[in-house]
């Protein structure tokens, strides 16, 4: 059975922001304490199979993998803002994060890296060198 035809004369639906993040792994404990640890904030559970994080700016969930989607995916990366992109990236890979591409000098000036968490997933900083 196919989709039905999009109504021209439909409203547009409004979008207000970005709701949440997530991060599909094999080990949804072990994932959300380790981000837990490296923001300095409490892991919630919705249910036993989803965890998340109350960033000030964003949710950050966690998902057990399956096989529709399977952990350590590299077709997205989620990037932080950070003051210091140098002590982040210090304060990252002391915890287990691992480099993956970078750190850079963006074409507008800041700087970025791009690092694989302990569970594989892609992660990315972004902002000024100190």
């Amino acid at each position: 059975m196919s989709a039905p035809a999009p109504d021209a004369n439909a409203p547009r639906p409004a979008f207000s922001g970005v709701e949440a993040v997530l991060f599909y792994t094999a080990d949804i404990d072990a994932a959300a304490a380790w981000y837990a640890e490296l923001f300095g904030v409490r892991v919630e559970y919705e249910n036993p199979r989803y965890a998340y994080l109350e960033l000030p700016w964003l949710k950050l969930g966690f998902h057990p993998a399956d096989h529709k989607c399977p952990a350590g995916g590299h077709s997205q990366a989620l990037y932080f803002r950070v003051p210091a992109l140098e002590t982040a990236l210090r304060w990252a890979e002391a915890r287990g994060a691992a480099r993956f591409r970078g750190p850079m000098r963006t074409d507008l000036g800041e700087w970025a890296c791009l690092l694989h968490d302990p569970f594989g997933n892609l992660f990315g900083l972004h902002g000024a060198q100190p």
